[in-house]
């Protein structure tokens, strides 16, 4: 079980950080599922297999694209930004000045009677979908997409980027790992929707990529997570949230 730090201040100096993202509001998810399900891990202490104890930071990140664009970059800074939230009582431990230790973004499926999804990888381009604000992507070429349409995604500051960038967690013994442990619906996907969720998940990944060059890289992961009670619970989510913390805390 998780142990509730007493105050923001109150973190373990030998503690590894890890910060977790969760979305807010979007078009019939007044409250996102995604956001219930992190918000318990905020400033709890999970440990790792040999019991090194293990700092979770929860952020809520608006559903915009340039939310998003501006957030992912602080996230990854040495040291990391984070945003005061409005809530008093989501009030941040200040970040790591090396950075966090792990990064791990969560977002709702639009679709019931899926399970968790440990999305392995994020595209650069495709995105054509309108935000929660009804706005677009960055148009990066005016013609450049399917059937002559405007090619959305990242344009300026990614363009020596790659156009898929991939997770260097093993998802697939992450998810052996999460069955053995009592989470039977886990699956591996390489299709994150070509939305928010996955545009978070690009962002992150391609700061990470950045940082390798000249300090410690912070890993990334995206999981899904289907509506509440479709299947399964928010406790149920947020159990799976806190085991996969603890399971990839574990293998550095």
């Amino acid at each position: 079980m998780p142990v509730p730090a007493e105050t923001i201040h109150d973190v373990d100096p030998q503690a590894l950080r890890v910060l977790v993202t969760g979305y807010g509001p979007f078009r019939s998810f007044k409250v996102n599922p995604s956001w219930l399900a992190v918000k318990p891990l905020h400033n709890t202490t999970v440990r790792t297999a040999d019991d090194r104890p293990i700092h979770i930071t929860s952020l809520e990140v608006p559903t915009l694209y340039q939310s998003v664009l501006a957030l992912a970059p602080s996230l990854h800074a040495r040291p990391p930004v984070v945003p005061t939230p409005k809530d008093p009582a989501m009030a941040v431990a200040p970040p790591p000045p090396d950075g966090y230790d792990f990064i791990l973004h969560v977002g709702v499926m639009s679709k019931s009677g899926n399970p968790i999804k440990l999305e392995q990888r994020g595209r650069k381009f495709g995105y054509d979908q309108d935000d929660a604000e009804g706005n677009l992507c960055e148009v990066v070429e005016e013609a450049g997409g399917v059937d002559g349409k405007p090619k959305r995604g990242f344009g300026k500051g990614y363009e020596e980027l790659a156009d898929e960038l991939f997770t260097p967690i093993d998802c697939a013994k992450l998810a052996e790992h999460l069955k053995a442990t009592g989470t039977e619906q886990v699956a591996l996907s390489v299709d994150a929707g070509l939305y928010l969720c996955e545009f978070i998940n690009y962002a992150s990944l391609a700061e990470s990529k950045r940082t390798e060059a000249t300090t410690k890289s912070t890993p990334v992961l995206f999981i899904h997570i289907p509506p509440v009670g479709e299947p399964l619970s928010t406790e149920e989510c947020t159990d799976a949230l806190r085991k996969t913390i603890s399971w990839v805390c574990s293998q550095s």
